[in-house]
């Protein structure tokens, strides 16, 4: 596992000398995919307020306390987990509780909110009373990977942090060491940023599957074969068992066209490396305005997506979109 050390350099120096000092504010908000290290450094934060031993600001990682809080077991740290798909009405209530109290074994108390777009008005709400009238020596911590879902009033009123993301290069380093095979991780790299998640998926194989009949789908757009538009529903539609796996499809499709826009600048392709070389010089064959048209129409799945449009039926409309698009302009 990578320390949060080395994963945030630059934020954990800053939060050192914030701790060293005793200038910690009383609401921060920290931003990032999963796994970019947003809960851990929340953790790193609070063993630092709480350590027994702590040196130069850092937290020693060794002593009860911070054994405890690193464990989750720590009464005073309080890791709230939204319940589903929103943080529920019980949890609002707890979390009121826990803004108006002082800690259990002394006054200093931590509360991490993660996934915290997911708060519901009402959380929202009490959060935003603590924030405008902070009691007691409380500091919350708000995680989220959806900055636009959260309120604007809660936005202003936290000092916001975007975690730093590693880039490509390293992550794909990242995976190979996790011994996933070079082709499969420059892919994943491209989904995410947590070695956990891209070891689940490398192990359950199914990203790779859907990028194969994805790669097979596009070929034979390209190759003005109709036999694409038989695909959507014989080949990629039984890959997806569920709303997971089709949000899966939408970011492939995302990093399809940027494969396609590198193809278009006379680059390889990133993450769709099996495409055949003679799609990829056809592909170069086309004008700019048809390949940026295409990536356009890729790019638009998502919006297609959020609106509930039937997803066969985008699916099937987008194969004949780029089948015009390519033929047509």
């Amino acid at each position: 596992m990578v320390k949060i050390e080395d994963q945030q350099p630059l934020l954990v120096q800053h939060f050192t000398k914030l701790l060293e000092d005793q200038q910690l504010i009383h609401a921060y908000l920290f931003v990032g995919p999963t796994g970019s290290g947003k809960r851990e450094l929340a953790l790193w934060i609070a063993a630092g307020l709480f350590c027994q031993n702590r040196q130069n600001g850092r937290p020693c990682k060794n002593c009860d306390e911070c054994q405890r809080i690193f464990s989750g077991n720590h009464p005073d740290v309080i890791d709230l987990v939204p319940d589903g798909a929103s943080i529920k009405v019980e949890q609002t209530r707890f979390l009121k509780k826990e803004f108006s109290s002082s800690g259990v074994e002394g006054r200093q108390k931590v509360i991490i909110i993660e996934q915290a777009e997911k708060m519901t008005t009402s959380a929202a709400n009490s959060l935003l009373k603590f924030i405008e009238e902070p009691s007691g020596q409380v500091t919350a911590f708000l995680l989220t990977s959806n900055l636009q879902r959260l309120l604007p009033t809660i936005i202003s009123r936290c000092q916001l942090f975007k975690m730093q993301l590693p880039s490509q290069k390293q992550l794909v380093i990242n995976f190979e060491q996790a011994r996933i095979k070079t082709a499969q991780a420059k892919l994943l790299a491209g989904l995410t940023v947590d070695l956990q998640t891209a070891i689940e998926m490398a192990t359950a194989g199914k990203v790779f599957e859907i990028c194969q009949a994805l790669e097979q789908w596009y070929g034979k757009i390209l190759e003005n074969d109709w036999l694409a538009f038989v695909d959507v529903q014989a080949q990629i539609l039984p890959l997806l068992d569920s709303k997971k796996d089709q949000e899966l499809l939408l970011q492939l499709l995302e990093l399809l066209s940027k494969d396609l826009l590198n193809l278009s600048a006379g680059m390889k392709p990133n993450y769709f490396n099996q495409l055949p070389e003679k799609l990829m010089t056809k592909i170069k064959n086309y004008s700019l305005k048809q390949q940026l048209a295409a990536v356009e129409l890729l790019l638009d799945q998502q919006r297609l997506y959020q609106e509930n449009i039937n997803f066969q039926n985008s699916l099937e409309a987008l194969t004949l979109r780029l089948f015009k698009c390519y033929d047509g302009l």
